[in-house]
């Protein structure tokens, strides 16, 4: 195993071997954004699995953005384990989206949809995948107690 992990400030973590990168990130207490590129092999998986089941374990209903557009492949391994989790797991992640371009990886992606009844909201539009992310993380970070938002005073 060849697994590398670097640090990306204080919410990110980048794991990478010599045949693929995963980001994960986590811009919002309960939003994880993860981008692959190149071959997803388990090795490079398993920390984002690790990351998403300490979130459940403390409480959170995560939202989660996968940008797999730029994958271009994984060990058949990957899929089982990832579409095995989400069996195991409903009801524990709030939403998740995932972005994919034509060919295997959208393939895999569209079998692990359909064997988890649906859950997935899949995206070949990179602008409607951005768009659900921003209308996600607005929502963050305009909530918030009604006193906050309240005009100035002009005394």
């Amino acid at each position: 195993m060849d697994l590398a992990h670097t640090r990306l400030g204080a919410r990110g973590d980048r794991w990478s071997t010599g045949r693929g990168v995963l980001d994960v990130r986590t811009p919002a207490s309960d939003v994880v954004t993860r981008r692959l590129e190149g071959y997803a092999s388990l090795d490079l998986i398993e920390p984002a699995i690790r990351h998403l089941e300490t979130l459940v374990e403390a409480g959170v209903l995560p939202v989660v953005f996968d940008d797999f557009e730029l994958g271009t492949g994984y060990d058949s391994d990957v899929r089982a384990r990832l579409t095995a989790w989400h069996l195991r797991n409903p009801g524990k992640l709030k939403e998740v989206h995932i972005l994919v371009r034509p060919g295997l990886v959208a393939m895999g992606v569209t079998v692990a949809n359909l064997a988890t009844g649906g859950r997935f909201n899949v995206y070949t539009d990179r602008s409607a995948f951005e768009w659900a992310l921003a209308g996600v993380l607005t929502t963050r970070i305009t909530a918030g107690p009604a006193s906050s938002v309240r005009a100035p005073s002009l005394r």
